[in-house]
């Protein structure tokens, strides 16, 4: 394990690990000091960038207070640490527990830098354990997501409040066709757009916010 210094990160939680371009104004970017990296084999980074895994007191310890932020009172991240195979980069932040709880890529430029350094570290074998692995549609933009996210909350919400109109009329848009069974309709719309996100379904996010909008501005 070495330290690194002055990188910026973007510690989001999401089942999805943001590349720089698609970081937003509004993240929590931080300006990072000192961060302890440790180098890992293909496999572990792989597991370590697409689960939420556990890791052991032992190696909790080892990175406890050892992350740096540059503000006006230097303040000291309690697990935070850098993972990497040589090819690819990824901070981690834990919980007190051991959870990976955000994630972050590096900016491309620091990430080569630090890839030049890690050539010369040894690999460590790390004690971990896998919870869950992160279903995300990987094709999509940040913003596609953002969306599909919004969509899907609104049907579930209006399928929960009984509120069929507004999913009959999604189906219908979507589908073309008429459909007796809301159960059905709730189904497919959820199915669909869940798992085959598409830029046709931009269509129904569309709708959706100009029918909230329409709410909100005759209240």
């Amino acid at each position: 394990m070495i330290n690194v210094y002055d990188i910026i990160l973007n510690l989001l939680d999401s089942d999805r690990i943001y590349e720089p371009f698609e970081w937003s104004s509004e993240d929590n970017i931080e300006h990072i000091k000192k961060i302890p990296m440790i180098r890992v084999s293909s496999k572990t980074l792989t597991d370590i960038i697409n689960t939420t895994f556990t890791i052991n007191n032992d190696l909790l310890e080892k990175i406890y207070k050892k992350t740096q932020i540059y503000d006006d009172k230097s303040t000291l991240l309690d697990y935070v640490c850098l993972f990497t195979d040589e090819s690819k980069v990824v901070a981690v932040e834990f919980s007190k527990n051991g959870k990976s709880i955000y994630k972050s890529y590096l900016l491309l430029d620091e990430e080569e830098e630090i890839l030049d350094i890690s050539t010369d570290m040894k690999e460590t074998i790390i004690n971990y354990k896998v919870l869950d692995k992160n279903e995300n549609n990987n094709y999509l933009t940040r913003s596609e997501e953002i969306k599909r996210k919004y969509v899907l909350k609104e049907i579930k919400n209006s399928y929960k409040n009984k509120k069929y109109e507004k999913i009959n009329y999604l189906y219908e848009e979507i589908y073309n066709k008429k459909c007796e069974n809301i159960d059905q309709k709730y189904n497919d719309l959820i199915k669909d757009i869940d798992k085959n996100y598409c830029i046709a379904h931009n269509k129904i996010y569309n709708i959706l916010r100009l029918i909230n909008k329409k709410k909100t501005t005759s209240n």
